[in-house]
């Protein structure tokens, strides 16, 4: 009789479950098609299935799910209520609207993930810094991170770097895989530069630490989490692996940071030339030090939290994996379009050789580099179309009115930076690539200062955008990405040196002829991209395929 009861009870705990997991199936099912009713004046939304089809389909393209969903939707009222994160947020690309979300920072904050859902990938890889923190930890993370980033990077930081690239390309064979080539060559750049570490990606030699370096970066971009981010839960197989790499991440980053900070302790105060060369961690390593025995102050005078640790970890962390992601999809995604747009690439090689000269050793001084700075109208308009950060998000502190409609606290409201910088209203022939749009000025900080709006769309139609704030590939105000000046300057420089000793173009059998296949949601990478290289200065070296 007693087997019996607990054969029974057995039964009802598992009748219990499969009624409580149908539940939860049946309450998100129930969520993805009805949003929840608020009264914020009647925002239209975007059908939730329609977002995760055009994100999950065969052959993605973030350009499609903007052109086919978010473009049209957004189209007629600027503001739509759409589905991701595992919720309901609003979404607009009206650049008075982004304007409000840039600026007013006390308003809309920053999304604390590692307080509001510790338990995801990217909340676990860096928790609290400098880009997810708000107010007055915001203000602590500043104080130590700010000064590492006021220096000038000369152009012989990138001569040793760039040349194993140059040499890559030339003893390759064959189509190139242009994302693995980026991603090696920014893996050894930033690894120099912020951490003072040669990680020899560019080598082309495997370890152990490129692999966990490799799974780290993807891990934290994998659309399948970031859309269910509940998953992270409940990390099983590949995930669960990728969060053990974390943690041996974390080792190599703290034992990294303990012996710089050994070597500042042996050998005291860095002078002014040590400093002006010192990598970005040594240099935090000394703020923190220096804000521990004297404190770290507001520009009221206010004492500021003091930075632990483990945050000066997750500092380094994000400057890291969100620096090197960033710049090698940029970059691959420059590529693509002068492969795509071979007239641009041939003026801007013209450009270069009339600064450089055509020997085949040529490498930009500084002087040079700064000559070249027209360059960055062509980079401005890659990141344009193809904006590495798919969206910038925020978390209302109180209601908001936008237009017509007014949302309430807590809410979340997104700028969708592909739909506004995709914007026939700022951008006329949107899906087209002129660089002329940048020609002049040179900032949107310079176009809110001193122009008005565009009276006549059809003499300046192709000049830079004429509304401030429609062009935020790394955010605006305050909050803007504090590498972004560092982001142009390596895709100049490479821009540079690629057009210098190289032509390209896409294979014929390419798929980004007809249209460029990427990933839809987190960070927007090209999927696949291969491109033929062709020496300029001379016969091409024939040599066994070196790429995967």
């Amino acid at each position: 009789m007693s087997v019996l009861v607990g054969t029974l009870q057995q039964i009802g705990a598992m009748n219990a479950l499969f009624i409580f997991a149908v539940l939860l199936v049946l309450r998100l099912i129930y969520r993805l098609f009805v949003p929840p009713k608020i009264n914020d004046g009647g925002v239209p939304h975007i059908p939730a299935l329609k977002t995760l089809y055009w994100t999950f389909k065969p052959n993605p393209s973030r350009l499609d799910l903007c052109n086919r969903v978010d473009r049209p939707a957004l189209e007629k009222t600027g503001l739509v209520r759409t589905w991701l994160w595992g919720r309901w947020m609003y979404k607009t690309n009206n650049a008075e609207y982004a304007r409000q979300l840039f600026l007013k920072t006390s308003v809309y904050q920053k999304i604390e993930m590692h307080n509001l859902i510790p338990y995801v990938f990217r909340a676990v890889a860096a928790g609290g810094n400098l880009m997810t923190e708000n107010g007055e930890h915001f203000k602590a993370h500043r104080t130590i991170v700010s000064p590492s980033f006021r220096r000038a990077w000369p152009a012989s930081t990138f001569h040793s770097h760039l040349s194993k690239l140059e040499s890559l390309i030339r003893l390759s064979s064959g189509s190139i895989d242009v994302l693995s080539v980026c991603r090696r060559a920014t893996l050894d750049i930033l690894g120099r530069i912020i951490m003072g570490i040669d990680f020899g990606a560019l080598d082309y030699k495997d370890s152990e630490l490129l692999e966990i370096c490799w799974d780290v970066v993807d891990a934290g971009i994998e659309p399948l989490y970031l859309v269910f981010p509940i998953l992270d839960k409940y990390p099983v197989g590949r995930r669960a692996r990728s969060f053990s790499n974390l943690k041996k991440f974390h080792r190599f980053i703290e034992s990294t940071i303990a012996v710089k900070r050994k070597e500042l302790e042996e050998y005291g105060k860095l002078d002014d030339d040590e400093r002006s060369s010192a990598d970005l961690l040594s240099l935090m390593i000394e703020a923190h030090e220096h804000t521990k025995k004297h404190g770290a102050y507001d520009e009221k005078g206010k004492l500021l939290p003091s930075m632990t640790s483990e945050e000066l970890r997750n500092n380094t962390i994000i400057f890291f994996v969100a620096g090197h992601d960033a710049t090698a999809y940029s970059l691959s995604h420059l590529i693509m379009e002068l492969a795509l747009n071979p007239h641009v690439q041939q003026q801007a090689r013209q450009r270069v050789i009339g600064v450089l000269g055509d020997n085949p050793d040529a490498f930009p001084t500084d002087e040079q580099l700064a000559e070249l700075a027209d360059l960055d109208m062509i980079v401005k308009e890659s990141l344009r179309k193809n904006s590495v950060v798919s969206d910038v998000r925020r978390v209302l502190n109180e209601p908001v009115t936008l237009g017509p409609y007014t949302l309430p606290k807590g809410t979340w409201v997104m700028v969708d930076l592909w739909a506004m910088q995709h914007n026939p209203d700022y951008f006329p022939e949107p899906d087209k690539f002129i660089p002329e749009r940048f020609s002049e000025p040179s900032s949107n900080a310079d176009a809110d200062a001193n122009n008005e709006a565009d009276t006549n769309a059809n003499a300046h139609q192709h000049q830079h955008p004429r509304v401030p704030f429609s062009w935020a590939p790394f955010s605006e105000g305050s909050r803007k990405c504090i590498g972004h000046k560092f982001a142009l300057l390596t895709q100049r420089v490479v821009l540079a040196l690629l057009v210098h000793r190289f032509t390209w173009n896409l294979p014929q059998d390419s798929p980004f002829l007809r249209k460029p296949r990427t990933s839809t949601s987190g960070l927007i990478s090209p999927i696949d991209l291969k491109i033929d290289f062709t020496y300029r200065h001379g016969p091409p070296v024939t040599a066994q395929p070196i790429f995967p």
